[in-house]
Parts: C-alpha cells; structure tokens; sequence
C-alpha cells in the first residue's frame, strides 16, 4: 500500500474513532442521569436505580409490608431490585443502539449486545476486522 493509501486509511480510522467517542460520550451521560424505578406485583414497595443498577432507593407504600416475614420482606425487596436493575440494563443497551445508531456497524453491536462487556467486545470485534479487511490481513 502506498503511503498515501495509509494516510488515508489512517484519516479514516481516527475519524471512525472520533465518532465512536462522541457517541460513548453521549452514552455515559444518559446512563449517568437515568433512573429506573418498578413496582413489585403487589405494589407493596417499589425500587429505583441508577443508571448503571446501582439501589438508590426504596419506598414503601403504605405499611402492608409489615405484615411480611422478615425473610419474605427481604425476598421481596432483592426480587424487585433484580427485576430494576435488569430493566435498567435494558434501557441502557436500547439508548446506546439509539445513540449509536449512525454508526456504520455500531448499531447492529449495541443492538445484539446484551450487556455493555457485550458491546465493547463487538466494537472491538468490529473494529479489528475493519481493519484487516482494509489491509488485506486475516484477522489473528
């Protein structure tokens, strides 16, 4: 390839990557701001959490969850917690295909990943072998 060839290439892939860090810009300050909250089928409490999961808060609606064992009440509150932070993680994973959806082949990763250790291996994924398609190499 000739050294213009690789200036191009090389104009191209920090362009690719300025892109990708906006849009992971834009991303983790959704995240950072979000909140999810659920209500348990009995609507007895209700748990909300960050953005990234994180427990921010629990309400109690009224006092029926007195009449809960300890053990029950604990049940209750890890279960709903569980089911808000798996929303949450659903909700993150649909913002990001949303924000990154002009990206070429971004979109297709943050749709399919179920998790953000998901998504960062089909960039990474996505990423070496745009490169070696460029270069002609096989991916090692």
């Amino acid at each position: 390839m000739s050294l213009l060839g690789d200036e191009e290439l090389l104009a191209e892939m920090r362009a690719a990557l300025k892109d990708v860090d906006e849009a992971a810009d834009r991303v983790r300050r959704r995240v950072a701001r979000a909140q999810t909250t659920v209500e348990d089928k009995k609507k007895l409490l209700s748990v909300t959490v960050g953005g990234h999961g994180e427990l921010s808060r629990i309400t109690f609606n009224g006092d029926a969850y007195r009449r809960l064992a300890p053990a029950e009440l604990a049940d209750l509150i890890v279960t709903t917690a569980r089911t808000a932070r798996e929303k949450a993680q659903r909700k993150t994973m649909a913002g990001t295909a949303e924000l990154t959806r002009h990206l070429t082949g971004l979109d297709d990763a943050a749709q399919s990943a179920g998790s953000i250790e998901e998504l960062v291996e089909g960039i990474a994924s996505m990423v070496s072998g745009g490169a070696d398609r460029r270069t002609g190499q096989a991916a090692s």
